[in-house]
């Protein structure tokens, strides 16, 4: 018959602001298939407002310098990066077929425009042949597990296979390389022993 969706509670962060519209907001942002396509919260027609309330008692984390830097030079990468250029060349274009509303009836018109299609999807092709040059490796306990789950086996050596396919790992790898070289040289954690 239906369906009826209610929101009886809200999740608010430290800061205190709320989730709605905003989520939480990245400092590297990399464009994705969807980008330019209504799917979130925000694109209801009736969603939540974004508000806060009183934060909660906390201290920033100040152990990286020069964030912003880091934030810099993971922008001048996508930037300078072939394939981005391609996922956001893509996600415009998913967004105009999405958009389109208007279709020929005669029949040979409507299939010259399917293979119009096809030939500009072809584009983007290279996005799947991708390969970064990152290597993936279950853990020991799993390798061990291998022997006798040979299910398991598969689902880690086709999530690797898909990790490496995947340029946004390869970009979190990237900037979390650069945050441990501008991390300040100070202890995390404090072990004491009693004796």
């Amino acid at each position: 018959m239906g369906a009826l969706k209610l929101t009886t509670q809200k999740f608010y962060r430290i800061s205190g602001g709320s989730t709605q519209l905003k989520g939480v907001e990245s400092d590297v942002v990399i464009p994705d298939r969807y980008s330019f396509i209504d799917i979130g919260e925000r694109d209801y027609e009736n969603p939540l407002p974004y508000d806060k309330i009183q934060q909660a008692d906390y201290n920033d984390w100040a152990g990286y310098e020069n964030l912003e830097e880091i934030v810099s030079e993971s922008q001048n990468r996508m930037d300078n990066h072939q394939l981005v250029a391609l996922i956001e060349e893509q996600a415009k274009w998913i967004k105009t077929q999405r958009d389109k509303n208007d279709f020929p009836l005669n029949f040979q018109a409507y299939k010259q425009l399917i293979e119009e299609a096809d030939a500009q999807a072809k584009r983007f092709d290279s996005l799947n042949n991708y390969k970064n040059d990152l290597s993936f490796k279950s853990l020991p306990s799993e390798i061990d597990a291998f022997e006798t789950d040979e299910t398991l086996k598969d689902k880690r050596e086709n999530w690797h296979n898909n990790l490496q396919k995947d340029i946004y790992v390869e970009e979190a790898v990237s900037v979390l390389e650069d945050l441990r070289q501008h991390t300040k040289n100070f202890k995390l954690a404090e072990a004491s022993s009693q004796k």
